[in-house]
């Protein structure tokens, strides 16, 4: 039996930026707050599916979107290797009525509208598409070497608001700081205790399945309660500061955000390094440079595709 409270979202999820997270936000906020079982399913493509229907792998592996999507806050189920074009005996499966989509159109590999079997069914649900950020954009900054990196912008309450939202889209979870944990932006859902948190601090440019396998680890070993991240000012990132701070608030690990912290400031009683070897994973190998690395190596691939969306040097 289908479940009008079991919503489907489905796609590639390159670099599985906030702008995908958002769609995922939007995606839970479908369903209506309630003591009623709800769930989230989130299918991601794979690898040969994505190169298939649009002519040129993704940047990032399909085990890396895959560890990364299931860490939005709002996903309960991450569904691998779901087909590019949405099958409606697939949503039957998992018992959702409903898939959610941007206001844009994906095409298959033909031409054809990925989602016009669910919409003519009646079961497709139409969210705003995020402007100014999305993954031919990274990649074109990552090509255009003569191109400025990301210009700055500002850090908004609201949108912080927005990404600080509990599991079921609309409570408030994270907390968010101004520099220092006494200058506050967004109020928690639950009572800050400074003596509880682990503090660690990156930039985390390109925030990635690299970063998020650390902030796992750092929980399992300190056994923290909450998790306080601080998000570096970085003036040669590939991403804004804006881009970098909404990616890591939407993550299910994080329960405070620090935007720019002040070096000094705060007196955590405890830290840890992101950097420690103690937390190397199957994904200690991704950074940022080898992000950008992987898109120029294909060069002329990437250029193609962008100057086939209208985006070029």
């Amino acid at each position: 039996m289908l479940d009008p409270r079991y919503v489907w979202i489905d796609g590639c999820f390159d670099f599985t930026h906030y702008g995908h997270a958002a769609a995922m936000l939007q995606a839970r906020q479908t369903i209506a707050q309630s003591t009623a079982p709800s769930r989230l399913f989130a299918g991601v493509h794979s690898d040969a599916e994505i190169a298939h229907h649009k002519g040129a792998p993704p940047v990032m592996a399909e085990e890396e979107r895959y560890m990364h999507v299931q860490h939005i806050r709002w996903v309960d189920e991450v569904v691998k290797d779901a087909p590019y074009v949405t099958q409606p005996a697939v949503l039957d499966h998992y018992a959702c009525q409903y898939v959610v989509h941007g206001d844009d159109i994906t095409l298959d590999a033909e031409g054809h509208d990925c989602y016009q079997e669910v919409k003519d069914l009646g079961r497709f649900k139409v969210v705003k598409r995020t402007c100014g950020v999305s993954t031919t954009e990274l990649i074109q900054r990552m090509l255009d070497s003569q191109q400025p990196h990301a210009q700055p912008e500002p850090v908004d309450v609201p949108t912080l608001r927005r990404f600080a939202a509990a599991r079921d889209g609309f409570s408030p979870w994270c907390w968010v700081f101004d520099g220092t944990p006494d200058r506050c932006l967004v109020e928690g859902g639950y009572p800050w205790e400074l003596q509880a948190a682990i503090y660690v601090e990156d930039d985390f440019d390109l925030f990635h399945a690299g970063h998020i396998e650390r902030l796992a680890r750092v929980r399992d070993l300190t056994g923290a309660e909450l998790l306080v991240v601080g998000v570096q000012e970085a003036p040669n990132a590939y991403m804004t500061l804006r881009e970098r701070v909404l990616g890591v608030l939407s993550c299910d690990l994080v329960d405070a955000v620090i935007v720019e912290p002040v070096a000094g400031a705060a007196p955590w009683p405890r830290s840890f390094s992101l950097r420690d070897p103690a937390l190397n994973g199957v994904f200690a190998r991704l950074s940022s440079s080898v992000i950008a690395a992987r898109v120029t190596a294909q060069r002329s691939r990437y250029a193609a595709r962008n100057r086939a969306k209208g985006i070029s040097s």
